[in-house]
């Protein structure tokens, strides 16, 4: 099983292949500054329904376009939970800092 710093780096090297400017870097950028908000409120994140370590536990990203338009897609539970964390009021405050 990946654990979070796993999961992390892996996300990591895959923003290293793109251009900083690109989609991909900042959406995966965003991903890994939601996995980081989720571990420090992993309670209300579980509590609310919006987990997102939880599906690259058991399956690392892949450094390919089709995983990226994959994740990106709108009704994929990563994207929907990207979306919607500021929904969480501890996370929303956060986000405003």
């Amino acid at each position: 099983m990946n654990d979070l710093n796993k999961v992390i780096k892996a996300f990591n090297s895959i923003i290293k292949s793109y251009p900083d400017d690109s989609l991909e870097a900042s959406y995966y950028k965003i991903i890994v500054k939601f996995l980081l908000l989720e571990h420090k409120y992993q309670k209300l994140v579980k509590d609310s329904g919006k987990p997102i370590l939880h599906y690259f536990q058991y399956h690392l990203p892949e450094p390919t376009r089709e995983y990226f338009e994959f994740l990106y897609h709108p009704y994929n539970p990563v994207r929907f939970a990207i979306e919607t964390f500021d929904s969480i009021e501890e996370i929303r405050n956060e986000l405003k800092k």
